[in-house]
């Protein structure tokens, strides 16, 4: 798994910086939601979003492995989209089906993006490899399929 952008190819580095503004585009103009890379927030801060007082992520310019910020971009837009924070205030059960919603709705936006830039995988393990999708998340594919959300 590639940790750095310093391990990209030029190529590559172009390809993460046109997925990132992709993202960024959704959010802002798809969505309504602003976002704004902080470094300000320790190395391993995760990513905040909020809904009330404005639509707004705050992404951690410092995460050390770059190459997992589009999946958590893609995930934290659909916390602010269905204002899940409450789930956080429920019991376990809400945290995970709000969790696996919002994995859901990024593996989406991913496989959209795909799909608008033409881009191909011959499994959804090199899809999920390529967007650092952790392997814990794998159980959300099937059949090649995401599964749907309930």
């Amino acid at each position: 798994m590639i940790k750095s952008l310093d391990e990209l190819s030029i190529e590559n580095k172009e390809n993460y910086d046109h997925l990132i503004k992709y993202l960024m585009n959704a959010a802002m103009f798809d969505y309504k939601i602003g976002v704004e890379f902080s470094d300000r927030l320790p190395p391993f801060a995760p990513p905040l979003s909020y809904n009330h007082v404005g639509r707004l992520i705050i992404m951690n310019a410092r995460w050390p492995y770059p190459t997992e910020i589009p999946f958590q971009l893609a995930h934290e837009i659909a916390h602010v989209l269905y204002e899940d924070q409450q789930y956080y205030n429920l019991n376990d059960q809400t945290v995970n089906h709000g969790e696996a919603d919002a994995n859901i709705f990024a593996i989406n936006l991913l496989r959209k993006y795909c799909d608008d830039n033409d881009y191909h995988f011959g499994n959804f393990y090199k899809f999920a490899k390529a967007f650092c999708i952790p392997h814990d998340l794998y159980y959300l594919f099937t059949d090649g399929r995401i599964v749907q959300s309930n």
